[in-house]
């Protein structure tokens, strides 16, 4: 079969980390016709990957011709949740390995984690990390003291990160968050994108996250940071009602992950605005494909290779 020149996240269906299980998804997406994966599993949590894991990722990779479009790094542990398992998304959290945590042990600890991504991008030949920075927005609006420490955290993480990343010929990607407010995320990357230069730190775009932060433009992170643009999340949702935008479990319960195409983006707008980014494509798919059977699974991969084909055609034509 002849790939076309599209991409999608390897956990589609599932994030089972068993090899298996890995291989099963990574097998469907090749006989759909995919050309590109972003390597997704494990985007949640602590696991650390040893170097024949590396090697193992890399061969099953290989077998089905993948090229990679990033991989989704790990942030540490579950940010936000709570002891009665809900979620607050406002207020720190001091999971063991935390790259912004007051903890040096922590931080430093943290930090590993994310060198850890970096290794097995450098291995499997992605050229970005997606990761996420959640922000105890709260604690930060009003306790200057912590704020001031906070950031003093990060930016040591992302000092020690820089080097690290350069050798291996790898960029970080900020990804903008649910629940976060937009005033706060904009004061998160800009301070970020003034201090760290494009060669390291640029921009991954999430559609869906982007229409439930800022309900009155979805696209506004996305012309906000044109010119940082490296790693696209795209996916479709419905929208959320403003009142709900701090509410983590709301948020998560519209966070769809659907196809583009099936929602509220306006996707002409975004392909525009792709276009006139430094993104380098294909553009790149991180949904939520639910099946009951296996034809029917092999039908909602070839559905969603299609419509990336489409928004693939979207933004070469205006690219032209």
């Amino acid at each position: 079969m002849i790939s076309a020149m599209a991409a999608i996240n390897t956990n589609y269906k599932n994030d089972i980390a068993n090899i298996e299980a890995i291989e099963e998804q990574l097998k469907n997406i090749a006989d759909a016709g995919f050309s590109h994966v972003q390597w997704c599993h494990d985007w949640l949590g602590e696991y650390v990957y040893s170097h024949i894991e590396m090697v193992q990722i890399k061969q099953m990779l290989e077998k089905y011709n993948f090229k990679l479009k990033g991989l989704h790094a790990a942030e540490g542990g579950v940010p936000g949740l709570t002891q009665d398992g809900n979620l607050d998304f406002g207020h720190r959290f001091e999971n063991r390995k935390n790259y912004t945590s007051l903890n040096e042990y922590n931080r430093l600890a943290g930090v590993e984690l994310i060198q850890n991504r970096v290794d097995l991008a450098h291995i499997i030949e992605a050229k970005e990390i997606v990761l996420h920075m959640q922000l105890p927005y709260i604690e930060l609006r009003e306790d200057e003291d912590f704020k001031k420490k906070y950031w003093e955290q990060a930016f040591k993480t992302f000092d020690e990160l820089k080097p690290y990343c350069r050798t291996r010929g790898v960029k970080i990607a900020i990804e903008n968050l649910l629940c976060t407010p937009k005033q706060e995320q904009m004061d998160q990357f800009d301070t970020l994108f003034e201090r760290y230069d494009f060669d390291f730190m640029g921009f991954c775009f999430d559609s869906g996250h982007g229409s439930m932060v800022c309900v009155d433009d979805p696209l506004f992170f996305a012309k906000r940071y044109k010119e940082r643009i490296i790693a696209l999340h795209l996916q479709d949702t419905d929208g959320i009602a403003p009142e709900l935008i701090e509410d983590g479990m709301a948020a998560l319960k519209h966070d769809k992950h659907a196809l583009p195409f099936t929602g509220i983006i306006n996707w002409d707008d975004l392909a525009k605005i792709v276009a006139r980014s430094q993104y380098k494509l294909p553009v790149t798919l991180e949904v939520h494909l639910k099946s009951d059977t296996y034809d029917q699974e092999m039908f909602n991969l070839k559905d969603a290779l299609g419509k990336a084909q489409k928004l693939d055609e979207m933004v070469k034509n205006y690219r032209k």
